[in-house]
Parts: C-alpha cells; structure tokens; sequence
C-alpha cells in the first residue's frame, strides 16, 4: 500500500521554488553586511591614509580658481579689484591639540562610506531583488540611477561653484582691522554639510517621480501647485543651506528647474502607464 502523502511535499515544492527560509534569511542578511562592514573598514583606512589629501580638497572652495566663479565675482563687484578676495593665505585655527585628529577620523568615516557605497549599495540590491517583480526591479534600478546622478549633480554643484562664490563672498565682509582665522574642524564642517545638503536637495525630482508612480500625484496637480511649489523649495534651501541668502537663493534656482523636468517626467510616466491600457480596450 503506497504512503499517504506527508507534511514533507510542501517543503519539497518550497525547495524546488528556490524559496529561503526565514533561518536561510538571516544567514545570507549577516553575511551580507559582515562583508559591507568589511569594505566599509578597508575604505576608512585608505580614506584616512589620504586624509591630508582630502581635507587638502575640502579647502579648495575657499580659493577661487574657477573661471565662472571668477567672473560672477567681477560681475557683482566681488573681484580682487574690490579687495573681496580673501587673502592668499588663509589661517586655519585648532583649539584643541586632538581637534585635528578627530578631523580627520571623521572625514576618514565619510570617505570610507562614500568609497564602499557602490559595493553596499549591490549588497542590498542583492538581498532585495529575489522578493520583487521585473516591473518592480525597472522602477528600483531606475531609481537608484537617477538618484546618484541627481547626488552627483548637486554636490559638484556646491564644490565647484556655489561655495567657491559663496565663501570668498560671505569673507569680504571681514573689516580691514581684523584678520580671518577660520577654524579648522567647524569650516570643513560647514562645507561637507553644504555639498551633502544639495545633494539630498537634488533628490526632489525622484521624490516626485515616485509620488507620481504611486498615484499619490499626477502632473495636473504638479501644475496646479506651482506657486506653492515655489515656497517649498524656498524652504527647503533655506533649512539645508548655511544661513545667508545667497546659498539659499543658489540652491532654489536649479531645484525650480528640477521641478519643472520633473512635471514633464511625471507626464511622459502617466503616458506610458496608461499606454498598454489603451491598447486593449475595445
């Protein structure tokens, strides 16, 4: 007489499926972020072995030897006729003798996150994609795409042209009598804060994006809502931005325009979704 058939079978067709177990999925998580943490660690020490190098680079915004940044100044009255320029040498203070130090450790940490956000950033794509659709793996590759570029935009943005004009602007209005001193740990601060601030900024566009995915915003309402469109953003550079009008103003301009590709991207994605749609009704 042939067995019944056991509680064994679903196992087996689980199996087959190639589907985890929860045990199987807290193994390969852990995994997963020992060998993160792992990069993360060998990208501290090579980012603090240059550390010099990178605080070097941090600087630079407060020597203009850009071009355009050069000619915003004379357009605005800033250039080195106007005495606005800082001095060619500019005296960095530390108050403590470990300040210098735990700078660098610090910007040791950032470099190694940034050097092993790529090998990270795969390790999470890794452990996520198994549990999602090819429609859901599009949306999230395209997501992550355009979110690092955006990332990359803004910051270079503020380390190439908002800070080397805004810096050398803010020092001009050190008086004659007095002699700039900038502290080391709190300027360098300023600026990381700075490029990290545009380039969340940036994000704004893919925020929408998934708004709009979500059916949570159409492109009628992004129209509709430009003005106070307008004040949010104004809001938003103004709390991720140093406290000068300037920055603030700088930032708002290119996250307008963001703004405005991004009604014409919610368009083109209300278009396509709706396309296959069309297409099979009688």
């Amino acid at each position: 007489m042939d067995a019944l058939p056991g509680p064994s079978i679903p196992e087996q067709k689980s199996n087959v499926e190639g589907r985890m177990t929860f045990t199987e999925h807290l193994t390969e998580l852990r995994t997963r972020l020992v060998r993160s943490g792992a990069v993360v660690m060998v990208g501290f020490v090579v980012s603090y072995y240059f550390s010099n190098w990178i605080l070097e680079q941090m600087t630079r915004p407060l020597r203009v030897e850009n071009a355009l940044v050069m000619w915003l100044m004379n357009m605005t009255g800033m250039g080195p006729e106007a005495g606005a320029v800082p001095k060619a040498v500019v005296k960095w203070v530390t108050l403590t003798p470990l300040e210098t130090i735990f700078v660098k450790l610090k910007f040791g940490a950032y470099g190694g996150l940034l050097l092993a956000a790529p090998y990270v950033l795969y390790h999470i794509c890794g452990f996520i994609f198994p549990g999602l659709t090819s429609k859901e793996k599009r949306v999230v590759q395209t997501l992550i795409a355009g979110c690092s570029v955006l990332a990359v935009f803004g910051a270079s943005m503020a380390y190439y042209i908002v800070f080397p004009f805004v810096l050398p602007y803010m020092m001009a209005f050190t008086p004659d009598f007095a002699e700039a001193q900038l502290r080391l740990s709190d300027t360098l601060d300023l600026i990381f804060k700075g490029i990290l601030a545009f380039a969340i900024g940036f994000q704004c566009p893919m925020a929408v994006l998934v708004l709009v995915w979500l059916d949570l915003l159409s492109p009628a309402t992004l129209k509709k809502y430009r003005r106070v469109a307008v004040v949010v953003i104004l809001v938003i550079a103004m709390i991720l931005t140093p406290p000068d009008p300037f920055t603030m103003i700088i930032m708002a301009i290119p996250l307008y325009v963001l703004y405005e590709i991004s009604i014409v991207l919610s368009t083109i994605v209300v278009r396509r979704r709706k396309a296959p749609t069309e297409v099979t009704t009688p």
